[in-house]
C-alpha cells in the first residue's frame, strides 16, 4: 500500500514542479476566466428559462395556502 501512495505522491510532485510552478499565475487567470465566461452563460441561460416561463399559462404554480400539498397545474 506504501507503494502506491509514494507512486501518487513522486506523480504529483512532479506535475507541480514542472507545470504549476513555472507557469506562476497563469493556471489562476485562465481558471478565472472560465469561472466569469460560465457564469455569464449560465446567468443567460437562466433568463431565458425564467422569459419561458412567464410567458407559459400552463407552469407549475406555488401557493402559500397549499403549504405540504403536492404542486397542481392549474
Amino acid at each position: 500500500m506504501d507503494a502506491l501512495v509514494y507512486i501518487l505522491r513522486d506523480i504529483f510532485v512532479f506535475l507541480f514542479e514542472y507545470t504549476l510552478e513555472p507557469l506562476g499565475n497563469i493556471p489562476n487567470g485562465i481558471f478565472l476566466i472560465l469561472l466569469v465566461v460560465g457564469l455569464f452563460v449560465w446567468l443567460k441561460m437562466q433568463s431565458k428559462f425564467n422569459k419561458e416561463a412567464d410567458n407559459q399559462p400552463h407552469s407549475l404554480t406555488y401557493n402559500s395556502a397549499d403549504e405540504g400539498k403536492p404542486y397542481q397545474i392549474k
